[in-house]
């Protein structure tokens, strides 16, 4: 009899083992003693990752090392393209205004004055001159008049006065506009490269490469180059009863030594034609 009793509680036990797991004395399921394949199941389940892109925060909490940098272009930058030089051998005439007031008194004329330089007039009798074929913007240039009233001297350039050819400040440094030969940008003045008041016989020098073009508002300056090289500063004047327009160093030590001459100060500017 207690054979029999022995094995019918064995038979029982090893049914609900199968089953149901071990059950404890109080009839719950041991969870140690789950069946590890559902247990693992489970967390491979858990584990599944999310839809949502890994950070670098995810990276470093698992060892790893940053994401690399996004890139947000191919690397090639846009490029503007070249605008064409619009003011590139361009042919103009120069107005010359008053510089107190800005009032237009005329244009560079076509025809000298009686000691063969520039004076202004009309626009209709206006010079016309044109702009080197590089860029006028980017340095000092020649200023050209192709059919001027010297066909000799063609360049628009400045003859050194009778007060000396140095523009510093104290000295009676001034030019007469007028026709000349070629001479180099931030050169002293050239006695070779000639000029339309020669044949007067007043035999200065002369500098032709002194004229800058601002493109923004087509001003056209002058800078005179020293004996010494320097480049002082150099305005542009009228002088009424010579009836001519020049360049000027000191403009007071000037009014000063010519007082009734009632000359003042002009500015110049580049009209497109």
């Amino acid at each position: 009899m207690k054979f029999w009793t022995t094995l019918a509680t064995l038979v029982f036990a090893s049914f609900v083992s199968a089953n149901s797991g071990i059950f404890s004395s109080d009839g719950q399921v041991l969870p140690s003693q789950i069946e590890p394949s559902v247990v693992e199941s489970r967390l491979v389940e858990s584990k599944k990752p999310l839809n949502r892109r890994e950070t670098n925060g995810d990276r470093m909490r698992r060892g790893l090392p940053p994401l690399p940098p996004a890139r947000r272009s191919s690397g090639i930058r846009p490029r503007t393209s070249p605008l064409p030089c619009a003011l590139c051998s361009a042919s103009g005439v120069i107005q010359i205004s008053r510089a107190s007031d800005g009032v237009t008194l005329g244009y560079v004329r076509n025809t000298f004055d009686g000691q063969n330089s520039y004076t202004y007039g009309t626009l209709a009798n206006a010079l016309v001159v044109t702009l080197p074929a590089s860029d006028p913007c980017s340095g000092a240039f020649d200023l050209v008049a192709p059919n001027g009233p010297d066909a000799a001297y063609t360049n628009v350039g400045a003859v050194g006065g009778s007060g000396g050819y140095n523009f510093t400040p104290g000295n009676l440094g001034y030019a007469y506009l007028a026709g000349t030969g070629h001479s180099n940008a931030n050169s002293p003045p050239s006695s070779s490269a000639g000029n339309s008041i020669q044949s007067l016989g007043y035999n200065a020098p002369a500098e032709s490469g002194i004229w800058s073009l601002n493109c923004d508002t087509r001003a056209i300056t002058a800078q005179w180059t020293n004996t010494d090289s320097t480049n002082p500063a150099t305005g542009l004047f009228y002088d009424p009863p010579v009836d001519f327009v020049g360049l000027v160093g000191d403009f007071t030590k000037f009014t000063n030594t010519f007082p009734g001459e009632g000359a003042f100060l002009v500015t110049a500017t580049f009209v497109l034609l």
